[in-house]
């Protein structure tokens, strides 16, 4: 937690804690079907996000691209109670983004890229909720339900709500030419407050079976 804190502003080295912090928790609970899996869906949203970040660009081919996507990934986890907030929020992004590409805007902000964000979230907590039938059908073995499940679940949650704010104060200001920012303010302490409690809930499980091993031994 100490850790995560003291890298606030700067991301590289918060990325590279974070990184390291998931294969110290793989290696510790390599025989943990649960935490594993746990460690293997954070791993993917980061190399998700990885690829998203080099790939995409302003330019409105790629716009085109990455909202279908999200349109499609959307729809099929319309289940989830978070697509209530998800889904308009990206109707009304694509709609802003058409409404500058006709007026000609010079100053559009990269929301595509906070959806893509909020994209990942929806992604995380699919894979979270069917984590115990994907261990089976891939590793074939029985998994449970854990506390970190809900602790990274109930964290998305609260990573979508402030993404979708982030992205409605983007629009107060880029088309009712509001001046408000308070969310831009706060936004890169916001996420990684977020991400350092996901890293110290990641951490703390690796300790506790550590822990474990240590005194029956």
């Amino acid at each position: 937690m100490f850790l995560g804190i003291a890298t606030f502003g700067n991301g590289e080295a918060f990325d590279r804690l974070f990184i390291f912090i998931l294969i110290f928790t793989g290696i510790i609970c390599r025989k943990n079907i649960d935490v594993l899996g746990i460690v293997f869906i954070l791993a993917f949203e980061r190399i998700l996000e990885e690829i998203f970040w080099f790939s995409s660009q302003d330019i409105w081919y790629s716009k085109v691209a990455v909202y279908s996507c999200l349109i499609i990934v959307l729809y099929k986890l319309k289940y989830d109670a978070m697509s209530r907030l998800a889904l308009p929020c990206l109707v009304l992004s694509i709609s802003a983004e058409l409404y500058w590409f006709a007026s000609d805007y010079q100053f559009t902000p990269e929301i595509y890229w906070y959806n893509i964000l909020i994209g990942q979230s929806m992604v995380v907590r699919f894979l979270l909720f069917s984590r115990i039938n994907l261990s089976y059908s891939i590793f074939n073995k029985k998994a449970n339900s854990i506390n970190l499940d809900w602790i990274i679940y109930q964290a998305t949650r609260i990573f979508i709500v402030f993404e979708t704010l982030n992205i409605l104060e983007y629009l107060l200001r880029h088309i009712l030419e509001l001046k408000v920012t308070v969310i831009y303010v706060c936004y890169p302490f916001a996420m990684q407050i977020i991400a350092t409690f996901i890293l110290w809930a990641v951490f703390n499980e690796a300790n506790k079976l550590l822990k474990t091993r240590i005194l029956s031994a």
